[in-house]
């Protein structure tokens, strides 16, 4: 597992990861684009003090074009996987409960 980063960081994607994510506030976080092919992500709203985490990634994270993902409640869950699109890196969501996209 990688240390939640807090809010207004960039998280890390050096490597494959689940980020347990504690919030005390509204906060905010954003996604580079991934760092290899089949590296994955998981996002998960371990502890919720009071506000959401919003994480804004680069580019694309689904097929509908969303790139923010809004972590409103303790349990919310989003897993991405890097795929390539044209040759290019990007992140696609694999699963999601109750993370919101847009």
């Amino acid at each position: 597992a990688l240390t939640d980063p807090g809010t207004g960081v960039a998280i890390p994607v050096t490597r494959s990861a689940t980020v347990n994510i504690t919030t005390a506030g509204a906060e905010t976080n954003t996604l580079a684009i991934p760092s290899f092919l089949g590296q994955k992500l998981i996002l998960t709203m371990d502890t919720r003090v009071g506000g959401d985490r919003v994480v804004t990634a680069a580019q694309r994270i689904n097929q509908a074009g969303n790139t923010i993902a809004t972590m409103t409640e303790v349990g919310d869950f989003l897993k991405v996987e890097a795929i390539t699109i044209a040759g290019a890196l990007k992140w696609q969501v694999v699963a999601n409960d109750g993370a919101v996209l847009s």
